[in-house]
């Protein structure tokens, strides 16, 4: 992306509607034609060739707004040859496009404003009736700007362009194109959505760029090596897939080890169609491994970590071959050096990254700041916890500087490093003097590009990431620069969704570090009004379901609430509301049905309509996998619902588990917990292999290495189920040791944060009950289930009973049966919090649904004093009388 430069005076002007710029003021456009190094984008730089002696060419060309170009074209059709209705259409395109690219928000109205407008549609007509006088290279250029405006060849918003794209794909005209329309044309299909058109063409387009290649030979141009590499991606993203196939191909695989490192990019197009060709891919990337560059193994596995599951045993291949040529470092040069980290160091275990951080030490001079910038990107406080290397690293990425032409373009990645990716180890960046030096030289560097007023703006996405870093690394409440702040309101209503999300995280992170100190009330008020202009504008906009699709929505809303920042403002709120208008029309994804189950699990926000849309898209979809439908019942486990069609996607999950599709033991234990305890359905041999020997010593394996939490919570959960739920089965309960070292000393910590509601009801019980003798608080079941408070009454007489006579946890060791006096009962009395409910609801969450359970089971007396109810007492009496009757009206 080139930065486009624009005066402040300009954003003003672009507000006004593209329809009615007048003549004298300079738009947009103008500013693009007039500044030849400055590119909107660069697939644009083919343009119909300007006629120096036409001048009805010319001024189609130099017009600089619809308003201007439509009368000019209306004024003269009978003058207009093919080439001029050429020309006017490209140029009312690029217009459109022009205006849309920094008011993206408008980018819809302005696309159905052109598509409505009776000369372009004439436009249209004329150069349909006209294609045969137009050259292959003119369909080519109208055919790419149409498409960008997010036109579909599939839809009926443009009969034209389907009739264009009909005549160009002859093999003639094919067989005429050069890289760069080849280029432009790939782009233009497979870029947008019109994936299946290019399907039948692939073998002559493919044979079309070996010819290219062969003609060009060893003699390359920058240009037409960009033209190349971007042809292979795309043929590659486009790559033909068949029920059958064919022994050309199967020979290519096996033959040509890299030939298809871009193969996994078609992950998001096919999955069905790549569930048949990867398997024959990876085995060939596995057997071949050590025949593959570096770089072509790094492609692979970032580009595999996108689209599908861990690839365990290649990234095991590769960390074997890493170990070895590290061993024998006389054959490994400095840039396998980098590649290999980029490959590995993110997922890559300890003694693997000392071994490669050794290596950096040694080769990092080599490296020009270009390759410390893509280091940067797997290298940084969040992966590595060498402080020397770390500091080494930050000094040579001083020398990418806004001011220098050649790194310029390495700034922007360097910065989104640190505003979008490092979210564990901020701290490094005010607690180390090599991290704050660093942000301070960052400060220095943008203030110093904006160091006068009058000197031209960044563009929007260059201007949010640098807002986003100020709030982010906040030093010390630093104020934000006024140059920056001047513009804030122009290109906060510009955000995107994601851009939205990535300010608030930045927000919440500056909002935490700011004090009361004089010092940062100015950063206090900065923020405070940074704040207000999101939800402003973000208001204003949300009415409008075209700028926020529901799976853009979904996925928003999803990635916000699962950071780390505890994100729950108002102005999430009309986000989730928007969740209330769904209806069944409305079609899902598998992707928003894994998006959605993560959201409702991190927010328990109930939406029947939705969870049961969301069950019947798993039913109804042949794509789904084990591993999805884990995470979905995760969800309603978590928001306790049973969808209306349960039943069949239990039976579903039980045919695909009995086939033996691929599930992690994670998801193995929470399809469990949630089919056993919540759903009442048993699934005996998933019940069977979990308590087997050998996934019980995998689970105590993967817990030794990762955090116990993670792996033997569910477990422990899924214990109490089977024994309380299920004794039938005769599952023995094995989870004391987990119980006393794990699970005890995290309730203990819960129980040390006490408020004035506990404090109160244990004064009024206490009395209520004649002394403290007579009531415990914070006490276990003998399976370790959390109880606020707990006293013995006699059956008959109601009478409080001394708990200092009995061991109410004396059952946790020993025997589970609960040891309940003679003649009494024994009494749970459970305070509710919000975090017991659904969001804003009654509704208990499912750990709580079954917690409740278990305890009556067990042979309690339930006792629930809802927060809400406690909350609108206000006199003492009336506080004592509520629990008076709660505790002794069960036995009137």
């Amino acid at each position: 992306m080139y930065l486009i430069c624009y005066r402040s005076l300009f954003l003003h002007r672009l507000k006004q509607n593209i329809w009615t710029i007048k003549p004298y003021f300079r738009t947009l456009t103008d500013t693009y034609t007039s500044h030849d190094q400055c590119q909107l984008d660069e697939e644009d730089s083919i343009q119909t060739k300007i006629f120096v002696n036409d001048s009805l060419m010319q001024s189609i060309q130099s017009c600089s707004s619809l308003s201007i170009l439509f009368p000019l074209v209306r004024a003269n059709l009978p003058q207009h040859r093919a080439q001029h209705i050429a020309a006017a259409l490209l140029r009312a395109c690029n217009i459109v496009r022009s205006c849309a690219y920094f008011h993206p928000i408008n980018m819809e109205k302005y696309r159905q404003k052109l598509l409505n407008h009776p000369i372009f549609d004439l436009l249209c007509h004329l150069c349909e009736h006209r294609l045969l006088e137009l050259n292959f290279e003119d369909h080519v250029n109208i055919m790419s700007s149409l498409v960008k405006l997010d036109i579909r060849m599939s839809s009926s918003e443009s009969p034209f362009l389907r009739h264009l794209f009909t005549a160009l794909a002859q093999t003639e005209y094919i067989e005429k194109f050069d890289l760069n329309l080849l280029n432009r044309f790939l782009i233009a299909l497979v870029k947008k959505s019109n994936r299946h058109l290019l399907l039948p063409l692939y073998k002559p387009l493919l044979e079309r760029f070996r010819q290219l290649l062969s003609v060009i030979g060893s003699s390359h141009t920058a240009t037409t090596m960009k033209c190349t590499i971007g042809i292979m991606h795309l043929l590659g993203m486009a790559i033909p897939l068949s029920n059958t196939q064919t022994d050309d191909t199967q020979a290519l695989i096996n033959n040509c080890p890299d030939t298809f490192v871009r193969l996994l990019t078609l992950g998001g197009m096919f999955p069905i169609q790549m569930k048949r060709w990867i398997p024959h891919t990876f085995l060939n990337w596995s057997l071949n491994l050590n025949r593959i560059l570096w770089f072509d193994i790094y492609l692979i596995l970032t580009s595999a970590k996108r689209h599908f599951r861990p690839l365990n045993d290649l990234f095991d291949l590769a960390v074997i071959r890493c170990n070895n040529e590290l061993d024998q470092n006389n054959i490994l040069v400095d840039h396998d050096t980098l590649y290999m980290t980029c490959a590995l160091y993110r997922y890559s275990k300890i003694k693997l990254k000392l071994r490669l951080n050794r290596r950096l030490h040694m080769c990092l001079d080599n490296f020009d700041p270009h390759e410390i910038s893509l280091l940067f990107h797997h290298v940084n406080p969040d992966t590595c916890n060498d402080w020397e290397l770390l500091a080494y690293i930050h000094q040579k990425l001083k020398d990418i500087s806004l001011s220098s032409e050649e790194y310029e373009s390495d700034f922007w990645p360097m910065l989104n490093v640190l505003t979008e990716h490092i979210n564990k180890n901020i701290d490094y960046y005010t607690s180390e003097s090599a991290g704050a030096d660093f942000i301070m030289h960052l400060r220095a560097e943008i203030e110093r590009k904006k160091s006068h007023a009058n000197e031209t703006w960044f563009i929007r996405d260059q201007y949010l990431a640098i807002l986003t870093f100020y709030l982010k690394y906040a030093l010390s409440g630093t104020a934000i620069p006024r140059n920056i702040m001047i513009n804030a309101d122009r290109m906060i209503s510009q955000a995107s969704l994601k851009d939205t999300g990535t300010l608030l995280a930045g927000y919440y992170n500056a909002a935490l570090l700011a004090t009361s100190d004089a010092a940062n009330i100015t950063f206090q008020r900065q923020i405070k009004q940074l704040h207000e202009i999101i939800v402003q504008h973000k208001m204003e906009h949300l009415s409008n379901l075209s700028i926020y699709p529901f799976s853009h929505l979904v996925n928003f809303l999803s990635h916000i609430t699962s950071s780390r920042y505890n994100i729950d403002t108002p102005l999430l709120e009309p986000f989730f509301e928007r969740l209330n208008s769904f209806d069944n029309q409305t079609l899902l994804s598998l992707r928003d049905v894994n998006n959605l189950s993560l959201l409702f699990s991190h927010t328990t926000r109930f939406y029947t309509t939705l969870l049961d849309s969301m069950c019947s898209t798993l039913i109804d979809t042949q794509a789904t996998s084990l591993r999805l439908i884990a995470t979905f019942f995760r969800c309603l486990y978590k928001i306790n619902y049973k969808p209306e069609q349960i039943n069949d996607l239990c039976s579903l999950s039980r045919h695909l588990y009995e086939n033996e599709d691929e599930i992690r033991p994670i998801d193995m234990l929470w399809l469990a917990m949630t089919s056993t305890g919540l759903l009442n359905q048993l699934d005996e041999k998933l019940l069977n292999d979990i308590f087997s020997l050998s996934f019980l010593g995998s689970v105590d394996h993967l817990s030794l290495k990762k955090n116990s939490i993670q792996l033997g919570q569910p477990l422990f959960r899924l214990n109490q189920i089977v024994c309380i739920d299920h004794p039938q089965l005769n599952i023995p309960w094995f989870n004391d040791r987990f119980g006393l070292e794990i699970a005890l000393p995290d309730m203990r910590r819960h129980w040390m944060i006490r408020n004035t509601t506990f404090d109160y009801i244990e004064s009024n019980l206490t009395t209520m009950l004649g002394g403290k003798k007579y009531l415990q608080t914070h006490t276990l079941s003998p399976y370790f289930h959390e109880i606020d408070f707990e006293c013995i009454l006699r059956l008959d007489n109601c009478q409080p009973v001394p708990c200092d006579q009995y061991d109410l946890m004396k059952n946790i060791n020993g025997n589970k049966e609960l040891d309940i006096p003679d003649g009494c009962e024994r009494v749970a009395i459970q305070v509710t919090t919000p975090n017991h409910y659904c969001h804003n609801t009654t509704h208990y969450v499912g750990s709580v649904e079954i917690s409740f359970r278990h305890l009556k089971k067990l042979g309690y007396r339930l006792v629930i004093l809802p927060y809400y109810e406690l909350a609108t007492i206000e006199s003492s009496a009336s506080r004592f009388r509520y629990l008076n009757n709660k505790l002794f009206k069960h036995n009137q």
